[in-house]
């Protein structure tokens, strides 16, 4: 059966305005299947893109034949090269059904045959494949070891399409181990590469690189960008997998714009992709398909329509027979039962989501069948039931949040030993080519030695010329050795200046509790000490000493609140820069000795939070050192961001200063503020003019949260 038969047939085509991307729009019709699978299972879309589970391309009889005849080639007395085909095959054709403990035993047997055989270009293919069969199977540390040495075959075999599968394998890896910065410097790798081949077969590749790249993107929240990959991708035509991957690119692209609440275009592309998986028949990707629309239905508050489409999901993943995906889709099917009232079958779908998950130790959709159960049991009044599914909600909620820690551990390790293979294959590279010199040098010597004593001065011509190649060598060997210590001592000084500037921040936070929970504490308690003695001993109300010491304790109090505020202000963590700006520029002009401006514009997303700290700090000493220095009466703070430009301008209509003078003279504050822009890696430039004012402009190069 289609399972795309019920799309209407009243749809048509619309071109996005800014991209020129086709994309499919369908009418309103009564029944449309379901919503994407949460992108936090973006690792096993990655992984299946390319697998064709469904068996219709054989019959039963035929699959029989198919395998028996490869397996008539394995099986031949002497292994040859066809035997080492007929065996890639044989573990292909399992790896594309899902049957990975089948598609291991022939990797398994590859391997062997091709260090028999000694075919090097075959081996380094039977370690890809083992790395991908490992991948699947979650056994990462093995897919880990097997595909660093398919990337150790580059130099020997220079073959761009194993290296462009090898990064794209690589990034899958890091991408199940939810290392996502590092599987997309993995397919920027292989991008890159795409770009210098001219292979058919290379570039063919371009569209799953692109795919991957946007997908790891959005699962780091950076959206619009993963947006761009996605329909860069698009834009690509007549490649052998454009069936699937235009499926797939619309759904990365739909789950992006629900994240980012615009459903109209989450729409248009969900229509596209049903459109484009008509012509599949791909039960896996339909499941994707079917979990996008009920996805968009629950973005919509349709409950019932997620409800229908969320079933044909799980009606797919019962006949595919992966428990991965019938645990994920139980439990978005569980949910939406709950929502629409159906609570028996929300309890016999959470209970198989248990039943399933915690085996694969899907801890995050085990939390969330606690969770229905205890929506459920708490709506029909069975409270003490409903409290303990809370326990075990909690309880699986942890283990999930430990289990994501111990893949960011997992991501932290992977990107070390990526870098530190970079450096041996640089070095490895070195060393071949100082033994490619000596061997010229040593046959240059023998040719020498064989010339006759008529051919002296050809000989001492060869041999001068020889030793101005040397020399020049040995200058650049030398300028080469220059720039590596340049390089390292910029290394050092930039560690440097982040363990001192993350040091400062860490004593500030220490300080700032101190001061607020220890001499705070101290200072409410003595208050409360006086306004006990003012109420029981009203006599002192007119005594001019005990309201002098009942003065200074308040404003002791708040001064200390006021400087503990100003070293870590709670505002600039919880609500952000532009909020805590605005509460310091408040406090200053509140003084009335000078008045602080404010202007933003393009700030509506917070930058991370080390940034924002650094800033912080910049904006505070700066501020300081025109209410100390500046004699100002004004001071505007300016915060432009476009894209991923950041313009911060700080003026004052104060005396101004000699800028020749003042970069004479070291100032503490000015260092710390210099120090602090070149943390971030921005640039800054001072204008002063004396009895004119004071602008100082900087400018930085910022990435998303």
């Amino acid at each position: 059966m289609d399972c795309c038969a019920s799309i209407p047939e009243n749809r048509h085509f619309l071109a996005e305005k800014t991209t020129g991307i086709p994309v499919v729009v369908f009418l309103p019709c009564p029944f449309q299947k379901r919503v994407v699978l949460s992108f936090r299972m973006v690792g096993v879309v990655c992984a299946l893109l390319g697998i064709m589970l469904v068996q219709t391309a054989h019959g039963q009889g035929s699959s029989t034949a198919y395998t028996d005849s490869l397996l008539a080639i394995i099986n031949k007395p002497n292994p040859d090269s066809a035997s080492v085909a007929a065996v890639m095959q044989l573990q292909r054709y399992f790896f594309e059904r899902g049957q990975y403990d089948s598609t291991l035993k022939y990797a398994q047997l590859a391997m062997r045959l091709t260090a028999q055989l000694k075919d090097e270009k075959a081996s380094a293919r039977a370690h890809y494949n083992m790395g991908m069969t490992y991948t699947n199977l979650a056994r990462y540390d093995s897919a880990r070891f097997y595909l660093d040495a398919v990337l150790d075959y580059w130099p020997l075999l220079q073959d761009t399409l194993l290296q462009v599968n090898a990064y794209n394998a690589m990034g899958i890896l890091s991408n199940y181990q939810s290392d996502y910065g590092s599987a997309v410097e993995y397919l920027l790798e292989a991008e890159t590469l795409i770009d210098q081949s001219s292979s058919t077969e290379v570039r063919n590749l371009f569209p799953q690189i692109l795919s991957g790249i946007s997908r790891n993107l959005i699962a780091e929240k950076q959206y619009e960008r993963g947006i761009g990959y996605a329909k860069k991708a698009l834009r690509i035509r007549n490649y052998p997998t454009e069936g699937r991957y235009r499926v797939i690119l619309h759904l990365e692209i739909t789950d992006a714009y629900l994240k980012l609440k615009n459903t109209t275009l989450a729409k248009a592309h969900l229509d596209s992709a049903i459109f484009f998986n008509q012509s599949l028949n791909n039960m896996v990707i339909s499941n994707f398909v079917f979990m996008n629309e009920g996805n968009y239905h629950q973005a919509m508050k349709d409950h019932t329509k997620a409800f229908v489409a969320y079933q044909e999901a799980y009606r797919l993943c019962r006949q595919i027979r992966n428990d991965y995906l019938i645990a994920t889709a139980a439990g978005s099917l569980a949910n939406a039962c709950y929502l629409i009232s159906r609570y028996d079958e929300a309890i016999h779908y959470a209970n198989e989501v248990i039943a399933l998950g915690k085996p694969l130790k899907q801890y995050d959709d085990v939390a969330g069948s606690y969770d229905v159960l205890k929506r459920v049991a708490s709506s029909r009044g069975d409270y003490k039931s409903a409290l303990q599914y809370a326990e075990l909600h909690k309880i699986y909620v942890d283990s999930n949040t430990n289990a994501e820690t111990q893949k960011r551990i997992l991501g932290l390790e992977s990107r070390y030993q990526h870098q530190k293979r970079e450096q041996e294959l640089a070095t490895l590279k070195s060393e071949s080519t100082l033994r490619e010199l000596e061997t010229v040098r040593r046959n240059r010597m023998y040719l020498i030695a064989g010339i006759s004593a008529v051919a002296l001065i050809i000989i001492l011509i060869i041999y001068s010329g020889y030793s101005r190649q040397k020399q020049t060598l040995a200058e650049k060997e030398r300028k080469l050795q220059e720039d590596r210590v340049k390089f390292l001592e910029r290394q050092q000084q930039v560690v440097s200046l982040q363990s001192m500037i993350n040091g400062q921040e860490t004593e500030r936070t220490r300080i700032a509790k101190d001061l607020h929970d220890g001499l705070g504490g101290v200072f409410s308690t003595i208050k409360m000490y006086f306004n006990s003695l003012h109420h029981e001993q009203p006599a002192l109300r007119e005594q001019e000493l005990f309201q002098k010491s009942y003065t200074l304790v308040n404003d002791a109090s708040e001064e200390i609140r006021r400087i503990a505020h100003n070293m870590m202000p709670e505002v600039l963590l919880k609500m952000g820069l532009v909020n805590a700006l605005k509460d310091l520029c408040a406090n200053i002009s509140v003084g009335k000795l000078l008045k602080v401006s404010l202007e933003v514009h393009g700030m509506d997303k917070r930058l991370n939070t080390t940034t924002e700290i650094m800033l912080f700090r910049i904006m505070q000493e700066l501020l300081n050192n025109i209410i100390k220095h500046a004699q100002a009466t004004e001071a505007i703070v300016q915060i432009v961001r476009d894209g991923n430009r950041l313009s911060v301008q700080v003026e004052d209509n104060g005396r101004g200063f000699n800028t020749a003078e003042a970069d004479n003279q070291k100032r503490a504050g000015m260092e710390s503020v210099q120090s602090r822009v070149a943390y971030l890696n921005g640039k800054l430039s001072i204008d002063s003019q004396q009895n004119v004012g004071t602008t100082v402009m900087m400018d930085f190069l910022i990435q998303d949260v």
